[in-house]
């Protein structure tokens, strides 16, 4: 899976690198053939959605924070799996908004020397320590864990659509 867009938000989709032949085959089909599709892709990117915000809800660190990025997780209409999470929805008591506190509480923030993040007046810190280091980046504590865990389904899922309306464009045509 890889991420772009703007920093507040992160779009998860996955690396089409390996895929160009299979989405030029599938912008070849008719309408009707890539509406079937991406009805089928959107109810898997909506299974994705949910197990991310279940994630957060259920099993995050800093759980009030969790729950304000959790409620901006939504799926996106594509060809490929796609979900959103972020953007400027949602507001924490200081005033940050989900894209704020995305970053931090999913991978967690630095300590400073005192051992400590900037602190809120009570004393809580504002993340989570950062977590493990994973290849080149950070394992992340509740969305990327949860994209792993299901990725191989995501993969297989996405797999079946794509050959299912590659079937019956071809047998239609």
């Amino acid at each position: 899976m890889g991420m772009a867009e703007g920093r507040s938000t992160i779009t998860i989709k996955p690396d089409l690198g390996d895929y160009r032949g299979l989405l030029k085959a599938l912008s070849q089909m008719d309408k009707a053939s890539q509406a079937q599709l991406k009805n089928d892709v959107y109810s898997i990117s909506s299974w994705v959605a949910g197990g991310i915000k279940t994630s957060g809800y259920v099993g995050a660190r800093f759980p009030a924070q969790a729950a304000i990025v959790a409620a901006t997780v939504r799926p996106a209409r594509d060809r490929v799996p796609t979900i959103y999470v972020g953007g400027a929805k949602g507001r924490a008591s200081g005033g940050a908004n989900a894209g704020q506190l995305l970053f931090g509480n999913e991978f967690g923030g630095e300590r400073n020397a005192k051992g400590s993040l900037s602190t809120f007046p009570n004393g809580g810190f504002k993340f989570p320590e950062r977590t493990d280091r994973e290849g080149r980046g950070n394992k992340g504590y509740w969305i990327f864990p949860t994209l792993k865990e299901m990725q191989p389904t995501i993969k297989k899922r996405w797999q079946e659509a794509c050959v299912k309306v590659l079937d019956n464009w071809a047998r239609n045509s």
